[in-house]
């Protein structure tokens, strides 16, 4: 059975997991148990993660009933919530009206104004013309988001000159200043700002054209091309992104804005009609499809806007991917090693460096070497111009298993890690995985801090330190989003605990990185966790459990040995 301890470390751990199905699994298992046990603070603890989790990961209609049962706490932390409840609603039919204004009221009651969230419900509603914004005194948005909440007021009750004059590019987050310059390609042009209007095409497309959570910012390219003369560009921006799924708000705007480039005979008026629909059924009013229906009709803002080369910045198609080139030799250089693990990809861009520069010198030089599998000369030149973290890099790929070979099932880590320990001192390789780690963090790829960041944990695991490497492992940094990389880091936690003993921690946590594997569709890790796990429930004589694990092992893999054997040992002692 689960103690207080383990439950705690099992609710704070997916703090760290990526946000999505797999978050909400483990989210939803774990407050089972301790809803079993009756410990109310792990209760309260679990339902706030909950309510988050619900709200983030595609589900939003599903939080209020863990909202519910939290508010009566007050707590501080679920502040956040309500400003991601209040998106929500405007993103999602489903999420009901009169529960979040009830919600709102209470988040009132609780922790003060809220007037940026009563603002986005608002407009939502076509209720903001009168409304005068001000900063909220608490919110969970920074600096720049909030800004971008104001821009789209304005713009909404067509206050174009005093919109742009809030633009402001000193400060990144996630999605700003891009979600800014977005909104405000049309507003430029009305202003007569036309090369502030292309280059903000320019940035924002090319910050936003791989996002699939970013479709509603997309709407708003399709439709600047559409309404400034570039219909051939709106098609193809139709073309590349008309297949996408996102939330119910982003795809009507998006068939909205397709609409203009298509025609009305084409289904995207329809469509977006129909979702709009929708929206007032809950809403109680005509807003969104009136919104929609002024969308379809609007006029051209310009006949003619060139756009040359901002358009669509140079672009290769790889398989059913759209690759568009960073403008810099350093950004191609740095895109090409990040993505090793894809070969035709990193070729592109190394191909796309030659272009551009074809007699590199010093440490471009030595990276290009890198790049096209010379790691000799490659190391070699980095240890002259100094950079022992990336010769010491390139070293470790001389090794017989390279360390940056992709991970086809988790035992493979294990192997490639032992052969690094052995090929290294493990005193210069953890010195160089914690430069490393320092380097990658603070160029903000996380994917790459943490995968080296496995390498000194299997480095600690294979030169005897099972604790230190357990400690390490603890520290699951972001990754980026990258559900592979957050799967081989729960898998490599909870094989760790399993060998200190720890197996309800072990149980939890490979079954955390299963749905990880799952969600990244790496079959073949996931059949060897799923194999794992029956092996681990046989250990805790759950033989009901493990019996379930093998069979999902076998029809993962029909022909490993091991899943079968365990499968035969499973039906044996279920019995």
């Amino acid at each position: 059975m689960d103690t207080e301890e383990q439950l705690w470390r099992q609710i704070r751990v997916t703090d760290r997991m990526w946000e999505g199905a797999g978050q909400i699994a483990a989210l939803e298992k774990v407050t089972r148990r301790v809803d079993a046990l009756g410990l109310a603070g792990h209760r309260y603890e679990a339902r706030v993660r909950l309510a988050t989790a619900y709200v983030l990961g595609g589900e939003p209609a599903k939080a209020f009933e863990p909202l519910s049962w939290c508010l009566a706490g007050g707590d501080p932390d679920l502040r956040p919530v309500f400003d991601y409840l209040a998106v929500a609603f405007t993103e999602d039919p489903s999420v009901p009206l009169a529960d979040t204004l009830t919600a709102l009221d209470e988040g009132e009651r609780l922790f003060g104004p809220m007037p940026d969230n009563r603002l986005i419900v608002a407009s939502h509603l076509g209720a903001d013309a009168d409304v005068r914004y001000e900063a909220p005194p608490e919110s969970s948005r920074c600096a720049q988001c909030d800004t971008g909440l104001r821009i789209d007021h304005l713009l909404r009750i067509g206050h174009f000159e005093e919109a742009a004059g809030l633009f402001s590019d000193e400060d990144y987050c996630s999605r700003q200043p891009h979600a800014m310059r977005a909104a405000l390609m049309l507003p430029f042009v009305r202003l007569g700002r036309l090369d502030d209007a292309v280059e903000a095409f320019r940035q924002s497309y090319s910050a936003f054209w791989d996002k699939q959570a970013e479709l509603g910012s997309l709407a708003r390219h399709v439709e600047f091309c559409a309404r400034t003369g570039n219909h051939a560009a709106a098609l193809k921006l139709v073309d590349r992104h008309g297949g996408w799924r996102s939330t119910p708000s982003a795809e009507m705007d998006f068939h909205a804005a397709a609409a203009l480039a298509t025609g009305p005979a084409s289904g995207h008026t329809s469509r977006a009609l129909e979702i709009a629909a929708r929206f007032d059924a809950r809403n109680g009013n005509s807003a969104q499809s009136d919104r929609i229906r002024a969308l379809l009709a609007a006029e051209q803002v310009r006949d003619s806007l060139d756009l040359c080369a901002a358009l669509l910045p140079r672009t290769k198609r790889i398989g059913s991917r759209i690759v568009i080139y960073p403008e810099t030799v350093e950004e191609l250089a740095s895109r090409a090693e990040r993505n090793a693990d894809d070969p035709e990809f990193a070729a592109t861009m190394w191909d796309r460096f030659d272009e551009l520069l074809p007699n590199p010198e010093g440490v471009l030089l030595a990276r290009r070497l890198a790049g096209s599998g010379d790691l000799v000369r490659a190391a070699d030149l980095f240890g002259s111009l100094g950079d022992e973290v990336r010769r010491q890099a390139v070293l470790s790929r001389i090794t017989p298993t390279a360390v940056s070979e992709p991970v086809s099932e988790p035992q493979a880590c294990v192997d490639r890690m032992a052969t690094l320990s052995l090929a290294l001192d493990p005193l210069p390789a953890l010195t160089f995985a914690r430069e490393a780690v320092d380097r990658f963090q603070s160029e903000f790829d996380y994917v790459s801090a943490a995968r080296v960041r496995l390498m000194a944990v299997w480095i600690l695991a294979f030169t005897g330190d099972s604790k230190a490497a357990f400690d390490l492992s603890s520290e699951c940094d972001a990754v980026g989003g990258n559900h592979e990389v957050q799967a081989e880091m729960l898998y490599t936690h909870g094989k760790l605990s399993q060998a200190l003993g720890d197996l309800d921690e072990a149980t939890f946590r490979l079954l955390m990185a299963a749905e990880s594997f799952e969600s990244a569709g790496n079959t073949a890790a996931l059949g060897w966790v799923r194999a794992d796990l029956a092996e681990l429930f046989l250990t805790l004589e759950r033989f009901e459990d493990a019996a379930d694990a093998a069979e999902a092992a076998v029809a993962l893999a029909p022909a490993s040995l091991r899943a079968r054997e365990l499968q035969e040992r499973a039906y044996r002692l279920r019995v």
